[in-house]
């Protein structure tokens, strides 16, 4: 008799199998949501900031210190002023989380920032690992669904085991993404 094939090697498998299982749903569903949320970037922003864009029409030929000293007083709800870099015949601000631009002969004051998603940027910042924080939860993951896949294998025997309809399956699971990647 195989080792692998010995009742109580299979319920030790399928009892680790299981818990394991459990154990994983939070990250499987945090992977997997974050997967789909960045598949779905649009024009390659990042989801977890949204773009809030005001528009003010302030005086015209304001100057560059005038701007920076009544920053507050014109946009009290604005991000503070950091810089302001006349180029050409307009003004790039820069404030914290963004920017803007300011027109002196038109008086369009144009600004952008940039709102953190609180839940969105941190199921993101386990997907990119940023900062490497979750390196070693990422491969605890890894390791544990090359797992998953084997011990899956190996616990489920007779006609609907691997030998007999799995190894069809798991063949047809790798050529899917082969095709996909062949032919798009």
């Amino acid at each position: 008799m195989k080792f692998w094939t010995s009742i109580k090697w299979r319920k030790l498998l399928r009892s680790l199998h299981r818990d394991l299982g459990y154990f994983f749903v939070g990250l499987t569903c945090i992977y997997a949501v974050s997967g789909l949320i960045l598949n779905y970037k649009i024009e390659g922003k990042d989801p977890a900031f949204k773009e809030v864009i005001t528009n003010k029409k302030l005086d015209r030929h304001i100057s560059v210190s005038a701007l920076k000293k009544n920053w507050k007083l014109w946009l009290p709800d604005a991000p503070k002023c950091t810089r302001v870099i006349p180029i050409k015949k307009l003004f790039r601000i820069y404030v914290k989380g963004g920017l803007g631009e300011y027109n002196p002969q038109t008086g369009k004051l144009t600004l952008t920032v940039y709102k953190e998603k609180p839940i969105i940027k941190f199921i993101n910042n386990i997907h990119y690992n940023q900062g490497k924080r979750f390196t070693w939860l990422a491969n605890f993951f890894a390791i544990s669904m090359l797992f998953f896949a084997i011990s899956g294998i190996i616990i489920v025997k007779g006609k609907m085991g691997f030998k007999k309809r799995g190894v069809w399956i798991m063949i047809g699971g790798i050529l899917v993404p082969l095709l996909v990647y062949f032919l798009f």
